[in-house]
């Protein structure tokens, strides 16, 4: 018989989404220990922690509400999915958005440490950690559709491509969320997709950043002897504000509101301001949330374009680590660039 979830109370107004996480593996603790890193410093612990809740954290949850439950109680080895059900069935308790279970399978894998997340009259499928992390982080932008083509396999270890977010996982760009040092405002809600600023150290350079962001892209089509040629622009909204200097994309990613209406988010970092290409960062928010790539200004226009009507999807344009999206060309990053 295993004990109660300690869960919070089912609240008496809107549902507050979030995450409920339970160990059912104790045969290895640094298996448990890396999975607990990859995720991060999650805003929203349940029970809080024996310190008090930063400033910055409780602005946003005040903002966007959400809890963390994580079971790490020995009582609970060996468990499995229907036991974690019939826990959650009980009476005047709160109701996670997503419920992941720290098994053998995920102590086992050491790249991946797939979670098996479980719901509620539906198969399941295998998350990795840092996908399981963005979840919560995005939970209250995100629909009931997040990664409903994945099914758990219980005939074989699952390999990358039957774990949602494999590539996030094995990603050099993805950090865990840390709480902020300084109090940001969740970001706004705009008619066009936002170019948020999180390097203040050039404003010459943010200035060229954005010019050739907005500069007309010819459309490339061969012309006879008078043809008017046809440009296109990239329709966007910048947020330039010195409160998001030094942010990271998880910590961007935390103050996605509720009802958000765009899949993608275009970040102006550190390596956008120091590589004279000034490729900026992609994030998707929709059909693999957290994953990114690199884009050079003009090659936002296109992806902008087309991925603002969903008449190409993020996966259509994503490149790998170290690359940047240069229209219809692609570029390589030098280890020096990649580290700024």
């Amino acid at each position: 018989m295993h004990p109660t979830l300690n869960l919070p109370p089912a609240s008496d107004g809107p549902p507050v989404p979030g995450l409920l996480i339970v160990r059912t593996h104790y045969a290895d603790d640094d298996a448990w220990r890396d999975v607990r890193s990859r995720l991060g410093d999650l805003p929203g612990a349940y029970p809080p922690g024996p310190g008090p809740v930063s400033a910055q954290e409780a602005a946003i949850l005040e903002k966007n509400p959400k809890h963390l439950v994580v079971v790490d109680d020995p009582a609970w080895s060996g468990a499995g999915p229907d036991e974690v059900r019939d826990a959650l069935h009980r009476a005047g308790t709160w109701t996670p958005s997503l419920v992941l279970i720290a098994d053998e399978t995920t102590m086992a894998d050491t790249l991946l440490h797939p979670l098996l997340a479980i719901r509620d009259g539906e198969d399941s499928y295998r998350i990795g950690p840092h996908a399981a992390a963005v979840f919560h982080l995005l939970v209250q932008a995100l629909d009931e559709y997040f990664a409903i083509g994945f099914a758990e396999d219980e005939d074989s270890s699952p390999g990358p491509d039957d774990v949602f977010g494999a590539r996030l996982e094995i990603s050099a760009r993805t950090a865990p969320y840390r709480t902020p040092d300084t109090r940001m405002e969740l970001l706004p809600h705009t008619e066009d997709p936002l170019i948020i600023r999180t390097d203040h150290t050039d404003d010459a350079v943010w200035e060229v950043v954005v010019a050739e962001v907005r500069a007309p892209v010819p459309d490339g089509i061969f012309r006879q002897e008078g043809e008017e040629e046809k440009f296109y622009h990239a329709y966007v909204d910048v947020l330039d504000d010195p409160r998001y200097a030094g942010a990271t994309t998880e910590q961007i990613l935390s103050l996605v509101p509720r009802d958000y209406e765009h899949t993608f988010l275009i970040i102006a970092d550190r390596t956008t301001m120091g590589d004279p290409r000034h490729p900026l960062l992609l994030v998707d928010l929709y059909e693999e949330p957290g994953l990114s790539f690199r884009a050079t200004p003009v090659a936002v226009q296109t992806v902008q374009n087309n991925l603002s009507i969903a008449n190409m999807d993020f996966s259509d344009y994503y490149i790998d680590e170290g690359h940047i999206q240069y229209r219809d060309a692609r570029e390589t990053l030098t280890d020096e660039q990649i580290r700024l």
